[in-house]
């Protein structure tokens, strides 16, 4: 009798409570539910102002260094000298060698107005037949192409930048120069990266001339759309608006993946940039933090629960005591709930800016010293380090006697044999004075070959130029120190001067190696 009234009363207090926990559970659905919503809206926010913030960099980057080689051609189209068809064309060339001489990203050559081009040592050759040559000289505006295979290994990309020669409204000729694709390539894939974001380069023709996710060069981009769901566009409008120059957006769904788009042109060109970042990859970074909210949450509503669901069994069982337990609950749900905030820091991007010398391309002296100092404190490192003191010999008096120009020009050419062999032997190269560089070599084994090395750069730095219709000689000298663990990095700086102070007073255009205290001299 006793069990069945107990059973009577189980069944009596759980019945009225079934309602208020699908209420909870209900009521905690909509609460995780409403935070992936919330992260959700906040995630597609994001995705547009990722792709915005990677278009603009992408898009203004490429447009400057196109606009640095449009500029420099046609401040030499408004010479009389190029534009005057009087003038004959091997000045032209010769001169345009002269300036060639200080890009080693491109070269400059001469056109003249039956559309045959002219080299030093060459017969002239047509390039009548060239698409882009008629579009300049019917249009007599400059103009950029899209990028072609242009090296014999079928592999190496160029784009040509032409510009007309006018006298008084008269086509005269053109000049125009190619350029390495590489470099705007690199840009693409730095902005888009940054961002972490996915971009592609088109050509005039829809062609896919570059992309971040390893399409294939010249693929009409239009068909891999095709390949997703656009929303609220199709392929062709916006083929369409990519030919008439728009600037836009749009969403589509790929792999039952949310992809939102910002494209726009290239200045000075008839390039399209494309910039696509996806809801997955965003919201995935998002999980750890969801996942933590999402189990505060429960906790909160289980605490919550529990307390109801005590207090409703209490009235239940006792209902004299109703007043007294609805403070002792209050108590109880207060002193047990936990209020957490959580402040969230913006990550800052670091911007090569201002890290490279503005002359020479390598390293400024604090960015250079600053990677030296972390690599010198990484004691995993078995590597051999050498530290190299490359110093001009007599900069002064070649700038007093040549001019700046060609004192500028000496420099970046140091600097560009330094990147070389940065790149040949893992290290680090920086400017450290007007005319002194230091560069840091790894992997040199033994110091027979340090030695070679050093003869071999010490080679490269000894090189003639023109000027003033002569032929200069240019020497550098070289002091070098071999790293030892021990060693800090003011003390590899002050041995390696103390080098090349030694080779400075036995005569110039030589190295010495700072041996255990000793320098060892050589050609």
């Amino acid at each position: 009798m006793k069990k069945e009234e107990s059973s009577n009363k189980k069944q009596h207090e759980i019945l009225p409570f079934a309602s208020i926990r699908k209420l909870f559970i209900v009521f905690t659905l909509f609460c995780l539910l409403l935070v992936i919503l919330s992260s959700s809206l906040l995630v597609f926010k994001t995705m547009q102002q990722t792709a915005n913030a990677a278009f603009q960099s992408a898009a203004t980057q490429i447009s400057q260094k196109i606009e640095e080689s449009l500029k420099l051609l046609e401040s030499l189209a408004s010479l009389p000298e190029f534009y005057d068809p009087d003038v004959p064309w091997e000045t032209k060339t010769e001169k345009l060698d002269e300036i060639n001489k200080s890009f080693d990203y491109m070269f400059i050559c001469y056109v003249d107005q039956d559309i045959q081009v002219y080299t030093l040592g060459e017969e002239p050759a047509s390039l009548a037949s060239r698409e882009h040559m008629q579009t300049l000289y019917s249009t007599k505006k400059s103009l950029v192409t899209d990028s072609f295979v242009a090296g014999a290994d079928g592999k190496t990309l160029n784009y040509t930048v032409a510009v007309p020669l006018l006298r008084e409204e008269e086509m005269t000729g053109s000049l125009f120069c190619s350029i390495y694709f590489d470099d705007t390539i690199d840009l693409l894939t730095k902005a888009a990266s940054i961002n972490g974001a996915e971009a592609v380069l088109v050509g005039s023709k829809g062609q896919i001339m570059s992309s971040t996710n390893q399409l294939s060069y010249g693929t009409d981009y239009m068909d891999i759309l095709d390949e997703g769901n656009l929303l609220q566009i199709t392929t062709d409008k916006l083929e369409t608006l990519l030919l008439s120059r728009e600037s836009g957006t749009f969403q589509s769904i790929k792999s039952g993946n949310l992809m939102y788009t910002v494209y726009g042109p290239v200045q000075h060109t008839n390039w399209d940039i494309l910039v696509t970042v996806d809801f997955f990859s965003l919201f995935y970074d998002r999980v750890p933090l969801l996942s933590f909210i999402s189990v505060l949450l429960i906790m909160v509503v289980y605490v919550l629960y529990y307390f109801v669901k005590k207090y409703i069994f209490k009235q239940a069982e006792i209902t004299q005591k109703l007043v007294s337990s609805i403070h002792s609950m209050e108590k109880k749900l207060y002193s047990h709930r936990m209020f957490k905030e959580m402040d969230y820091e913006n990550i800052l991007q670091m911007s090569s800016e201002g890290l490279k010398d503005g002359l020479t391309g390598v390293a400024t002296r604090t960015f250079f010293l600053n990677q030296a100092e972390q690599l010198l404190q990484d004691k995993t490192k078995e590597n051999k380090l050498t530290l190299c003191f490359i110093d001009l010999d007599d900069l002064k008096i070649l700038n007093d006697t040549y001019g700046h120009q060609i004192g500028d020009i000496v420099l970046k050419k140091i600097g560009s044999v330094l990147r070389e062999y940065e790149k040949k032997y893992d290290g680090y190269v920086g400017r450290y004075g007007g005319d002194e560089f230091i560069i840091i070599l790894q992997d040199i084994d033994n110091l027979d070959e340090l030695k070679e090395v050093l003869s071999e750069i010490l080679d490269k730095l000894s090189f003639k130029i023109e000027a003033k219709e002569q032929e200069i000689s240019i020497h550098c000298s070289i002091g070098a120190c071999i790293w030892n663990k021990q060693d800090t990095l003011d003390m590899l700086i002050t041995n390696a001067d103390k080098a090349l102070y030694d080779v400075k007073r036995h005569g110039k255009g030589k190295y010495s190696l700072f041996l255990n205290g000793e320098q060892n001299d050589e050609k």
